[in-house]
C-alpha cells in the first residue's frame, strides 16, 4: 500500500453500469504523485488521440492527493482531469470545499468514469456502497436544487454533492461542475463532459477511514507549523483573511492588469466600487474549505430578491468574476453579485462567460454581429442585457447557441478580423490578469497545457514588459513558480498557502511529501514529469511538429500587438517585440527539455513514455 493513499480507485462504466474496484497504478503514484499528476497518468494511458471530448471515449477522472484525509490543513481542494471540449486538449480543473477529503474518508483515491448512460443518472458513493441511480427527476434542475434534492433523497444531510446545471446538460463548452453551492470545477468545460455522459451529479459520504501515512508525528509537526504560519498572516491583516480575493481588484488595477471592456484597458477608475470596500458594505460570513485556516471564501448574509429560495447561498464573487464579468463587461458590483449567483446555479464558468459576453459586446459596438443576431446585440454596461445573455448561453437560446461554443469558435463565425480581440489561448479564455502589465506572464499563458490560466505559474518580477526583454533568469523564476503549482495541485494543497508567513515554498512541499508518503523523490523532478506528460498528451492531439512554429504556444492578437493605452503600463504589450517573445519561448523550451518548435525532445518523450508505461 502506498502511504497517503488507500491504494484503490473505482471505475464506473456508464454504458454497461459496471462498477469495479481497481488498485491505484503504482507508477502513477511513484512518478506523478497524485491529484493532477495521477489524473494525467490515467488519461494519457487510457485515451486514444483524436477522440471527441463529448463522445463516449472521453473519461472523467476525479482525483485526490496524498495529503487529503490527513492532519494537514488547507487541503480541501480536489481535481478533475479530462479532455477539454473547449480546447480539445488536456484539462485539469480544481475546486475547494469538501469533495476531496470526503472521497478519501469514503476510502477512495480516485474515480474513473467512462462510457455514456442511456438516461440521466447520478452516482452515489457512501463508503463502499457505490450505486448508479436514476436521475430523470434531476434533469433541468439548477446545481443548487440538485444538491438539496440529493441530500434529501439519500437521507444524508452531510453528503457532499458535485453536480451540473442546465449549462452542463446543454453541453455548453465552458460548463462547470459545482459543489457546496458555489465552488466550481470551472475551467475548460468539465460540466459539458458530465452532460455528454448523462451524468448529472455525484454524491459522496465517507466514514472517516484512517489514512496510512509514513511518519505521523512528523506530519503533525508540519501541520502545526502551517497553522502557526497562517496565524501570522492573519495577524498582519493579509488581504486573503479579510474579504478574500475581491481585495485583489485594487492591486490589479494599480498594476495595470485588470481587464476592462474586453481587455481594451488595464486600469479601472473606481476600483473601490468592485473590491474590498464594495464587499465590506455588505454583511458577509465565511464558509471555509475543510480544515482551512485561511478561510478566504465569503457569502452574503443579505437576503437578495433574485434568489430562487431563501436558503440558497449568494456567494461573494471572486476576483476573477469581478474582473471578467464586472470591469470587463463594464457593469456594476451589484450586477456582478446577481450574475455570480446565476452562473453558479446554471453551472457556468464565470471567466469564459465574462470573456465571451465582453467579446459579443465589442462586436456589437463595432457592427460586426451577423445579421441573424443583430436584434440581440448588447453594449458594454448593459446590465439587464448581460444577465439575459448568461441565461441564453446556458440554455443555448438565440445567439447563446453560438456563444455556448466559446469565444474562439464565435470569432470564427463572426469573421471580420474579430479573432484579433477574441481573448483566449488554445481556446481557453484568458484569466483576469493582463500580461501586458507583468513581464513574462505571457509565457505562462502561452505555454500552459490548458491555455490561459492564472494558476500555472508567475514570474518573480515587478517589471513591465516594456521595461526590458525577457531574460533566462526571469524564465527560471517562472518555471520555479510553475513547478510549485504543479506540486501543490498534485499533493493536493491550496495555492493560497502563498499568504501564510513565511509563504509555503518547494522545500515545504518536499517535507510534506516525504512525511506523508515516505518517499524521498525530488518533488521538482516529479513536477517536470507532470509538465512533460501533459505536453506529450497535447503533442498527440495538436501535432505541434506538423504546424508552423508559434501556432501552438501563442497569445491573443490584442495582447501581443496592442499596447495598453493608459496607466503606468501605457505603451506596454505582452513583449517588447515578437522576437522577444520567441526568444522567451526558446529559453523556456531549453529549460523544459523541448525542441525549438516546442515539441519535447526525443529523449524526453522516451523518458516520459517509460514512466507511464506506454
Amino acid at each position: 500500500m502506498s502511504n497517503g493513499f488507500h491504494n484503490r480507485m473505482v471505475r464506473i462504466n456508464l454504458s454497461t453500469n459496471q462498477i469495479k474496484t481497481e488498485t491505484l497504478p503504482v507508477n502513477a503514484v511513484k512518478n506523478f504523485m497524485g491529484g493532477k499528476g495521477l489524473g494525467a497518468f490515467i488519461l494519457t494511458n487510457e485515451l486514444d488521440s483524436g477522440i471527441d471530448p463529448l463522445g463516449p471515449e472521453n473519461k472523467i477522472i476525479v482525483t485526490t492527493g496524498p495529503l487529503q484525509g490527513s492532519v494537514v490543513p488547507i487541503c480541501g481542494r480536489y481535481c478533475i482531469v479530462t479532455k477539454s471540449p473547449l480546447t480539445g486538449l488536456f484539462l485539469d480543473s480544481h475546486a475547494g470545499g469538501y469533495i476531496g477529503p470526503e472521497l478519501k474518508f469514503a476510502g477512495w483515491d480516485a474515480i474513473v468514469i467512462e462510457g455514456v448512460a442511456k438516461s440521466p443518472c447520478f452516482l452515489s458513493i457512501i463508503d463502499d456502497d457505490i450505486q448508479l441511480k436514476d436521475g430523470e427527476h434531476l434533469k433541468g434542475l439548477t446545481t443548487l436544487d440538485k444538491e438539496f434534492a440529493l441530500k434529501e433523497e439519500l437521507g444524508e444531510s452531510r453528503a457532499r454533492i458535485m453536480s451540473i446545471g442546465p449549462a452542463g446538460e446543454n453541453l455548453v463548452k465552458f460548463a462547470c461542475v459545482t459543489s457546496d453551492s458555489f465552488r466550481n470545477i470551472g475551467r475548460g468545460g468539465v460540466g459539458a463532459v458530465f452532460g455528454s455522459k448523462n451524468l448529472l451529479a455525484i454524491a459522496i459520504k465517507g466514514s472517516n477511514k484512517n489514512l496510512p501515512v509514513a511518519n505521523e508525528e512528523k506530519l503533525k509537526q508540519l501541520a502545526k507549523n502551517l497553522r502557526e504560519r497562517a496565524a501570522k498572516g492573519r495577524e498582519v491583516d493579509h488581504w486573503i483573511y479579510q474579504v478574500g480575493t475581491p481585495a485583489l481588484v485594487n492591486f490589479a488595477s494599480q498594476g495595470d492588469q485588470i481587464p476592462v471592456r474586453n481587455f481594451q484597458f488595464g486600469t479601472v477608475e473606481n476600483p473601490e466600487e468592485f473590491g474590498r470596500e464594495a464587499v465590506e458594505a455588505h454583511k458577509t460570513r465565511k464558509i471555509p474549505c475543510y480544515k482551512c485556516v485561511i478561510q478566504c471564501a465569503h457569502v452574503f448574509s443579505d437576503d437578495y430578491s433574485f434568489k430562487d429560495h431563501k436558503y440558497h447561498i449568494a456567494a461573494v464573487p471572486e476576483y476573477e468574476t469581478l474582473g471578467l464579468i464586472g470591469t470587463n463587461c463594464d457593469v456594476k458590483f451589484e450586477t456582478v453579485v446577481e450574475a455570480n449567483y446565476l452562473l453558479n446555479k446554471l453551472g457556468l464558468d464565470s471567466i469564459s462567460a465574462g470573456s465571451v459576453c465582453a467579446f459579443f459586446m465589442e462586436c456589437s459596438e463595432k457592427g460586426l454581429v451577423p445579421t441573424e443576431y443583430t436584434e440581440e446585440k448588447i453594449m458594454f454596461g448593459d446590465e439587464k442585457g448581460l444577465l439575459s445573455l448568461i441565461h441564453k448561453i446556458a440554455y443555448r437560446e438565440g445567439v447563446g447557441e453560438l456563444l455556448a461554443e466559446g469565444t474562439r469558435k464565435t470569432a470564427e463565425v463572426f469573421g471580420h478580423d474579430s479573432h484579433k480581440f477574441a481573448i483566449n489561448v488554445k481556446g481557453l479564455d484568458m484569466a483576469a490578469w493582463d500580461p501586458r502589465g507583468k513581464l513574462a506572464l505571457g509565457l505562462s499563458y502561452a505555454t500552459a497545457a490548458v491555455g490561459a490560466s492564472h494558476l500555472r505559474g508567475w514570474p518573480s518580477t515587478s517589471k513591465l514588459p516594456k521595461d526590458e526583454e525577457v531574460s533566462p533568469e526571469i524564465v527560471r523564476t517562472l518555471i520555479e513558480s510553475t513547478d510549485l503549482k504543479l506540486v501543490k495541485d498534485s499533493l493536493i494543497i491550496c495555492h493560497f498557502t502563498h499568504s501564510i508567513i513565511p509563504a509555503l515554498d518547494i522545500k515545504d512541499t518536499q517535507a510534506l511529501y516525504e512525511a506523508v508518503t515516505g518517499s524521498s523523490t525530488n518533488v521538482v523532478e516529479i513536477a517536470q514529469n507532470i509538465w512533460s506528460l501533459t505536453r506529450y498528451f497535447n503533442m498527440r492531439e495538436f501535432m505541434i511538429h506538423k504546424n508552423p512554429a508559434g501556432v501552438y504556444d501563442t497569445l491573443p492578437h490584442r495582447i501581443l500587438n496592442e499596447p495598453l493605452p493608459t496607466g503606468s503600463a501605457a505603451g506596454s504589450k505582452a513583449f517588447i517585440s515578437k522576437e522577444d517573445f520567441q526568444q522567451g519561448l526558446k529559453y523556456l523550451y531549453d529549460m523544459r527539455r523541448c525542441k525549438d518548435d516546442g515539441d519535447l525532445t526525443d529523449i524526453e518523450v522516451t523518458r516520459i513514455k517509460n514512466l507511464v508505461g506506454i
